[in-house]
C-alpha cells in the first residue's frame, strides 16, 4: 500500500474484482487518479502486487486483497475491508471471468457450474455485499460481453452466464434506482487478453479490442454526474464480429 494517503474526504473508494489481469487490470490503472483508493481483488497474489504498484505509481492509493470471487465469506470480508477506509464504497467493478469452449453435450457438470459461479455468482456476491456500503451516486459496473445478446457455438456455458449477468444487472438496477445507486452493464466485443491463449481455435487478435479501450470507457462512466445513468454500454470493433 502506498504511504501517501489522501485526506479521507477526498477519497473515492473503488473495488475492482478481477483486477490482476485483462480488463480488470486495465480498469484499475485507468481509474488510478489522485484521491482514489482502489481495492484490488483477484486470486493471484503475485499479479495483484504488480497492479498495486502500478496504481500507486499513478498517484492513487491501492491495496491488494487476494480473494476468490466465488467464495461468499471471502468476498464479504474483502468488501468490508474496502468499505472501512471511508465508511462507504463509491464504485464497484466486476470483471472476474473465465471461458470454456466445447459443445454443450460434452460439458461436464463441474465445468458448467464453474462457468456460472465465476461469471455470474461472483457478481451476485460482490453486489450483494457492496450495496450495503453504497449511498446515492454509487456506481456498479458489471463487465459482461456481446455474448450477453448473441449466441456462439461451443460457448454455451459462457453465453448462459453472460445472458444471466445481463438480466441480473437489469433487475438490480431497478431495485437500486430509488436509492440513487446506478448499475451499468458493459458489453465489449472480443477483447485481446490472456484468455485467448488458453482457448482452442485460431483467433484474429489483431481485430480485437484492447483491454485499455474497455477500461477507458469504464473510466468515462465513473466521471458521469451522480444523477446520470448509462444502463448498457456496447463496445465493438470497427472490423465487426470475428
Amino acid at each position: 500500500m502506498s504511504d501517501t494517503m489522501p485526506n479521507q474526504q477526498q477519497r473515492r473508494v473503488v473495488v475492482v474484482l478481477g483486477a490482476s489481469r485483462g480488463i480488470g487490470r486495465a480498469t484499475a490503472q485507468a481509474l488510478a487518479t489522485t484521491g482514489t483508493y482502489l481495492a484490488l481483488a483477484a486470486r493471484s497474489v503475485t499479479d495483484l502486487a504488480a497492479v498495486e504498484a502500478a496504481v500507486c505509481a499513478s498517484g492513487a492509493t491501492a491495496v491488494a486483497l487476494p480473494c476468490d470471487a466465488t467464495d461468499e465469506a471471502a468476498v464479504q470480508q474483502m468488501i468490508t475491508t474496502a468499505a472501512a477506509v471511508t465508511g462507504q464504497i463509491d464504485m464497484l467493478v466486476n470483471s472476474a471471468g473465465s471461458a470454456i469452449i466445447t459443445p454443450f453435450d460434452e460439458l461436464t457438470l463441474a465445468d458448467w457450474e464453474a462457468a456460472l459461479r465465476t461469471n455470474l455468482t461472483s457478481v451476485f456476491l460482490a453486489c450483494k455485499y457492496a450495496v450495503q456500503h453504497m449511498r446515492a451516486g454509487g456506481l456498479i459496473v458489471n463487465v459482461a460481453s456481446v455474448a450477453s445478446r448473441q449466441a456462439f457455438p461451443g460457448w454455451a456455458a459462457y453465453t448462459a452466464a453472460k445472458h444471466g449477468l445481463l438480466g441480473f444487472s437489469s433487475a438490480i438496477r431497478e431495485e437500486l434506482r430509488p436509492r440513487g445507486i446506478r448499475v451499468t452493464t458493459v458489453l465489449p466485443a472480443a477483447t485481446d487478453t490472456d484468455l485467448w491463449a488458453s482457448l482452442p481455435g485460431d483467433w484474429n487478435r489483431a481485430n480485437m479490442l484492447k483491454a485499455e479501450d474497455v477500461a477507458r470507457a469504464i473510466a468515462q462512466l465513473a466521471d458521469q454526474p451522480a444523477y446520470m445513468t448509462t444502463e448498457e454500454l456496447v463496445i465493438g470493433h470497427v472490423a465487426g464480429r470475428l
